[in-house]
């Protein structure tokens, strides 16, 4: 058995945000074995896909669960989404997404016309049902924002939301629902900064930063064991890294990084990054909390799987520009039904156990589980099938995060160098190749962190200013924002011009929303056999 906890070491700690489909699907085929294929190489059977328990094919104890696409109905979900809720949670972490995209899209209904009246009933009950579920399944969670892009187009004409502050009003009033009503010995909860720019972030972080002072919410609510004990960072502040660090030095200059326990970064499966937030947990760490995690969440083994593409290698060359990990099309093809030939990409415990005949199982003629016989043009996939290439993707994904910070604590070590030596070279992109492994500006932001975030600099913010080039090499997404009107910024929130797929990179929930809806058998007919 792989154990990719005990390899984690200390480093920024990715998160699979686990699709619905994956959990639900696996539970059926646990329930109604007889009605499911076998599958001769796996020694503990299909129970062996449960990463979360010890006695798997791989084991991580990691893990995102979003409250949008899971049963809020908590006996519904204790029965079939027991990977989530059947868990050894001393052994275990689940981080609960409180589903705030979802309803700002329209999948969990909330009633707009009523949602800024603080005894609005409609919205009351949501978090209600939300909060119920996140202390039952999750050990760390969110609050629930109201994302700002709901009051921005195409969804302010369904919302009915006319400015930024509308969804920063109604997430105060959410979180002062969860403050007065959450039970901390349940669950620890994460307080959601968000906004679409330098401006709308700065808003947004003054309206709710007093819910993460205990003095504060000893005073508001008479416990302060009540306040907020980390934060999840969304929006700019997941992807813009100036916002990053000046966010993260205004919360130790309020006081408000003491004892906290967890940093959550909304989306992101960019190995570069997985290496620049272990850089920075590790100076929390040393100089502000002892015990804080950062992590970061991407569904890219799930949403991909969807795509008909998996995971099929690592590779680390600096010099080819790739650092990561390799997608491409799977394996489709009904001639390897009944064949015994090994599965490809073999690195993974999955696969290695896997022919391809396991994974191309149906041919022309064969019926899926709704009765339709095969056409030749069909795929060989059945719903087992989707489940087999997941979790090969999952156990990759994580250990390609790992493995990048392996080479880059290396590297770090290995080369005298620093982000002192960093050259900006707009005419060549391999001014900076000091590693045959690991980007430059991977070796330079450590490095680089290791000094903003000491206390004893006497001035971090120039500091960043000075070596904003850098920073921005850092940074992802293109963002078309409107200085003079910050709530122009609002339409800036989607504004991406690479391909998910392509790049592993992941928009928040948006792409993660768009899969899970994919791998709904109800909204998708046969695309899976059901």
């Amino acid at each position: 058995m792989h154990d990719l906890g005990k390899t984690q070491s200390d480093y920024a700690v990715y998160l699979p945000a686990i699709s619905s489909f994956y959990t639900k699907q696996l539970q059926k085929c646990l329930d109604n074995p007889d009605e499911w294929r076998t599958i001769e190489g796996f020694e503990k059977g299909l129970a062996g896909l449960d990463f979360l328990k010890e006695d798997s094919y791989f084991h991580y104890p990691y893990g995102l669960y979003s409250a949008g696409h899971a049963h809020l109905d908590i006996e519904k979900s204790d029965a079939n989404e027991k990977m989530i809720q059947d868990r050894d949670h001393s052994k275990t972490m689940i981080l609960g997404d409180s589903g705030g995209f979802q309803i700002a899209t329209g999948v969990l209904k909330m009633d707009w016309a009523n949602a800024k009246d603080p005894e609005d009933p409609a919205r009351l009950a949501l978090c209600k049902k939300i909060l119920d579920w996140e202390e039952h399944t999750a050990d760390w969670a969110m609050t629930l924002d109201i994302p700002g892009f709901a009051a921005a187009p195409p969804y302010k004409e369904r919302t009915g939301l006319e400015s930024f502050q509308d969804t920063v009003d109604i997430s105060i009033l959410n979180l002062h629902y969860f403050l007065q009503n959450r039970n901390p010995e349940k669950c620890k909860f994460l307080n959601v900064l968000s906004g679409s720019d330098e401006y709308s972030s700065d808003v947004w972080y003054e309206a709710v930063k007093n819910f993460s002072d205990p003095a504060f919410v000893k005073e508001a609510y008479g416990d302060e064991n009540k306040a907020l004990e980390g934060y999840a960072f969304a929006g700019i502040n997941m992807r813009n890294m100036k916002c990053v660090l000046k966010r993260i030095l205004k919360l130790r200059e309020d006081g408000l990084l003491k004892d906290k326990g967890w940093i959550h970064f909304l989306g992101t499966g960019r190995l570069q990054w997985a290496c620049h937030l272990t850089s920075i947990q590790r100076m929390l760490r040393k100089h502000d909390s002892p015990n804080i995690t950062l992590s970061f969440d991407a569904a890219s083994p799930f949403v991909n799987t969807a795509y008909g593409q998996t995971y099929a290698y690592n590779i680390f060359e600096n010099k080819g520009k790739r650092f990561g990990y390799f997608m491409d099309r799977a394996f489709d093809n009904q001639m390897f039904k009944g064949s015994k030939l090994p599965a490809p990409f073999g690195h993974s415990p999955i696969m290695n156990r896997l022919t391809i005949g396991d994974l191309c199982c149906m041919a022309e003629g064969d019926l899926n589980r709704n009765g339709k016989a095969k056409d030749a043009d069909s795929t060989s996939w059945d719903t087992l099938s989707y489940i087999l290439y997941m979790g090969h993707s999952v156990y990759n994904h994580i250990s390609a995060v790992q493995e990048a910070n392996r080479l880059t604590d290396i590297e770090k070590h290995r080369i005298d160098w620093s982000h002192k030596d960093f050259i900006h070279d707009k005419k060549s992109k391999a001014t900076n190749d000091i590693s045959p492994y690991v980007p430059a500006d991977v070796i330079a932001f450590d490095s680089f962190v290791q000094e903003v975030l000491d206390p004893a600099c006497p001035d971090p913010y120039q500091l960043i200013e000075d070596y904003d080039k850098l920073i921005q090499q850092i940074n992802f997404g293109i963002y078309k924002v409107d200085n003079e009107d910050p709530e122009n910024a609002l339409n800036a929130f989607f504004e991406e011009t690479s391909n998910p797929v392509e790049t592993g990179e992941l928009h928040e929930d948006e792409v993660r929303d768009y899969a899970d809806t994919m791998m709904d058998p109800a909204m998708t007919g046969d695309f899976f056999e059901e």
